[in-house]
């Protein structure tokens, strides 16, 4: 059984309080003895609303070449997976994080290598090159990926500058950052005072005095925290068009949504749950999002949050669907579910959320983005006690305040010339 969430500005852990003094930093434990593993969330404030306009790609950038960075001759991330680790990194509108996994016995030395590229990251031309490229081969991924094309469409369309830029930017964006401007935004935004861990698993002393050392690697100093704003939906919903290299067409549907410390979160998961259960069908294997009729993506991480629904044309054609959608999304505004409906669907979302914090990373990242919203960092494990309380009229009044006002995105087969 997982014992409490421990903060740790001055650091205390579940078996025995520690501190560790190097100054002011903000660090997060849940700590499981019984786990074979410590994961940790680097969380730091440089996502693309740090970018200006023409800065589109850098905050992944400043991350890759980070990981890019040679420890010894050896590439930060190369090192830590030649110790048996992992690491990698997210760039959202507010935060880059970077998810680690690593033996807790590997920890010292893989924080040591961390804290080494934190505090002289190698922004040298071939460095960011490599990174670059290593970018647009994630770039390239992703733009094969229908639901994602659509999600970076909706989201630019909702968020106001710079937040709702691609998380990775371009090919075009990139080849025109270079190291000076690698090297300025870490200089800006690589704070630590903006900057803080979280950290799940086999969290002992020594685990809490690496990831601390980590932090402290940071250079002094903090700035004012970004804005994250969103734009007002109209009356009318707006449609946006793209074609890919795809075989089918996708129509995804983006909303408004409660964010993880909103009160209303947890009905969200419920109705999250109930449109879920459209995309159902005999399967012998767990369908992955682009194979399945309609597919739910939920950004709770994200303050103001949004709610997608992806209509995949070869299950479902995208009219119908969105048809079937706005039809179902018609009666639970018209009147209450009944009970015995919404019970099913708590027991759906229960397992759901349940489901969100299967790998340690993932624990670790829940505790992270309650932290960046402002709320207890405990706020995770009482979701499930909040879905048992949610009722039909909870439902009813979620689809009317956030689902009724929505933008559609299309990404079609690009047309053979």
């Amino acid at each position: 059984m997982m014992l409490p969430l421990l903060l740790a500005a001055t650091i205390a852990l579940s078996a025995a309080p520690h501190a560790v003094d190097i100054g002011t930093t903000k660090f997060y434990a849940q700590s499981d003895a019984g786990a074979q593993l410590v994961g940790i969330d680097l969380v730091v404030s440089a996502g693309t609303v740090r970018q200006t306009a023409s800065q589109n790609g850098l905050a992944a950038l400043a991350a890759q070449t980070l990981l890019f960075t040679k420890i010894d001759g050896t590439r930060l991330a190369d090192r830590i997976m030649a110790a048996g680790g992992s690491i990698d990194f997210a760039v959202d509108p507010g935060v880059v994080r970077f998810a680690l996994e690593v033996l807790p016995s590997a920890l010292p030395a893989v924080s040591a290598d961390l804290a080494r590229a934190i505090a002289a990251p190698d922004t040298t031309a071939a460095t960011v090159n490599a990174a670059r490229e290593a970018l647009g081969t994630r770039i390239d991924d992703d733009e094969r990926n229908p639901v994602t094309v659509g999600v970076e469409m909706l989201r630019n369309s909702y968020y106001r500058g710079t937040a709702g830029a691609p998380s990775y930017g371009t090919r075009a964006s990139l080849a025109g950052l270079g190291p000076g401007d690698v090297a300025g935004f870490i200089t800006a935004h690589y704070l630590r005072g903006d900057a803080f861990a979280t950290a799940t698993g086999n969290v002992d002393d020594a685990a809490a005095a690496a990831v601390n050392a980590v932090l402290g690697a940071f250079p002094l100093g903090s700035e004012a925290a970004p804005v994250l704003a969103a734009q007002a939906f109209g009356p009318q919903p707006k449609h946006l068009v793209t074609q890919r290299a795809i075989g089918v067409p996708f129509a995804l549907v983006g909303f408004a949504a409660p964010a993880m410390s909103d009160p209303d979160f947890a009905a969200m998961l419920v109705l999250r749950s109930l449109l879920n259960d459209i995309a159902a069908r005999q399967s012998t294997t767990t369908l992955a999002p682009f194979q399945r009729g309609i597919d739910v993506v939920y950004a709770y991480d994200v303050k103001p949050a949004a709610f997608t629904v992806a209509i995949n044309g070869s299950q479902l054609d995208p009219t119908a669907g969105l048809t079937v959608l706005g039809a179902i999304l018609k009666t639970a505004v018209m009147k209450p579910l009944a009970a015995d409906v919404v019970k099913r669907y708590k027991e759906t979302a229960r397992g759901e959320w349940a489901l969100e914090a299967m790998t340690l990373t993932d624990r670790a990242w829940l505790i992270g983005a309650a932290v960046n919203q402002g709320a207890n960092p405990d706020l995770a494990q009482s979701v499930t006690a909040a879905i048992d309380r949610v009722t039909p009229a909870d439902v009813q009044r979620l689809a009317k305040n956030y689902l009724q006002h929505y933008t559609v995105a299309l990404v079609l087969p690009r047309k053979r010339t």
